[in-house]
């Protein structure tokens, strides 16, 4: 009788120590865009990382119920099921219930259930790093898969890693390389700096979408400057050489860098006719598109028209009104908080802006806990892919597929250092001197 009695948690004991290995197989595979189209033009697209990630998610949920530890994972906040539920309001006026609910599934794989598994996995310092060294060697790989790119294609959409465009791949850099760069500016291992900046600097000069490359170029800076004025010293030479080597010798960065993020006019797109005409001239669609999404907002202010629903009315003549209609918009250029904002309304847009200002606030406090090198610099890394997060989605939009999984990775190990600090207890326990049942955020 004793050994039956010992077998479940034996087994138990078993299936928890292989999701150590295959969350880090999941980090590793997260970033592409390689799925399956049940349809090649309309979808629905299934990402087969996500395929993997539920799967993965099913067995975490096994082994916590089995274990009977519900109570000690760290939950998603308050806000991100308050995200849902709007959601969930605002798709009842939907024109299609199937993008809907496509969309509120996405929501609650990336942020409740991935999330969830990612920051109950991730414990104390060796798991976080372990982490955050297998997001570094998936992202040197997109980089030399854009490097080649580089060299291979004359288009510079194509220069794109293992994402769709160059968008996405920018939109991914932005998050991702100020993790590596943080790292990179505390450690003492001069075989991870080394490593860490060179990603970073090859990442940058493969980055066509010159938006991005600004964005990134400043929460580098940002983050060097709250670390020395030494930091911002180095960076600046970095920043002068790197610049000159894109003016002197790369046309094609100086072209995406420079000019285009200059250049008001849309290049690109072939014109709707209306009326048999076409005009000479239209400001690129991008900023344009942004007025037609506040003129959504304001058919439903509330609760918009419909999770999901964006791309199926962003056309429409009852938006753009006189204003010329390119025919296509740039893939990935779009708003993030726009598109949230006239999918799911004003309410849904706070909801999302207080689940991002929560990680925000635990991410500016976890590098003051923050007291080796290593627990230091993936602190400001985390504090600086938040600002990546935030800033980038003003002119892309991370929550695609192939980016959702690492942002939702990004936001657990903020969780987890915050909640456990970096030897896996229980930090809020700690300074108020009792115990901790509860890993919820509220």
């Amino acid at each position: 009788m004793a050994d039956v009695g010992t077998r479940p948690r034996g087994f138990v004991e078993r299936l928890e120590d292989l999701l150590w290995p295959l969350t880090v197989a999941l980090v590793l595979i997260a970033p592409t865009q390689y799925s399956y189209a049940m349809h090649p033009k309309d979808g629905p697209f299934v990402l087969y990382a996500d395929l993997y990630a539920a799967a993965l998610f099913g067995l975490w949920l096994l082994v916590t119920l089995l274990g009977r530890r519900w109570h000690a994972i760290i939950r998603p906040p308050g806000a991100i099921w308050a995200v849902i539920a709007v959601a969930a309001l605002s798709a009842l006026g939907a024109t299609s219930m199937r993008s809907a609910a496509v969309e509120i599934a996405q929501l609650g794989l990336y942020f409740i259930a991935v999330y969830a598994l990612f920051a109950d996995v991730l414990r104390g310092q060796h798991r976080i790093v372990v982490a955050a060294k297998a997001l570094a060697i998936a992202t040197t790989v997109v980089v030399f898969v854009a490097l080649y790119q580089y060299f291979t294609t004359a288009d510079a959409m194509q220069v794109r890693g293992t994402f769709g465009n160059r968008n996405v791949y920018g939109a991914y850099l932005v998050m991702v390389l100020p993790l590596l760069f943080g790292i990179a500016i505390w450690t003492r291992d001069s075989l991870h700096r080394a490593w860490f900046l060179f990603v970073v600097a090859l990442g940058a000069l493969t980055m066509l979408a010159g938006i991005q490359f600004w964005c990134l170029a400043l929460i580098l800076l940002v983050l060097c400057a709250l670390k020395s004025l030494r930091a911002v010293g180095y960076y600046l030479l970095g920043t002068v050489l790197l610049v000159t080597i894109i003016v002197m010798w790369l046309p094609r960065n100086r072209s995406a860098i420079f000019t285009e993020v200059a250049d008001p006019v849309e290049r690109r797109a072939a014109f709707k006719e209306v009326e048999g005409f076409a005009p000479d001239v239209l400001i690129q669609k991008r900023w344009l598109e942004w007025r037609a999404a506040l003129l959504m907002l304001a058919d439903n202010p509330p609760l918009g028209v419909g999770v999901g629903n964006y791309q199926l009315h962003i056309g429409e003549s009852t938006y753009w009104g006189y204003v010329p209609n390119a025919r296509k918009i740039e893939p990935d250029t779009n708003n993030l908080y726009l598109v949230i904002a006239s999918s799911m309304g004003l309410i849904g847009l706070v909801a999302f802006m207080a689940w991002l200002g929560h990680f925000w606030r635990l991410a500016e406090t976890n590098w003051r806990r923050a007291r080796d090198d290593w627990s230091m610099g993936v602190s400001w890394g985390l504090l600086g892919a938040t600002y990546g997060i935030l800033l980038v989605n003003l002119f892309s939009s991370l929550f695609v597929r192939g980016t959702s999984l690492v942002w939702a990775l990004i936001f657990a190990m903020i969780a987890s250092v915050h909640l456990r600090g970096f030897q896996g207890q229980d930090v809020t326990a700690q300074e108020t001197g009792g115990t901790s049942e509860s890993r919820g955020e509220d």
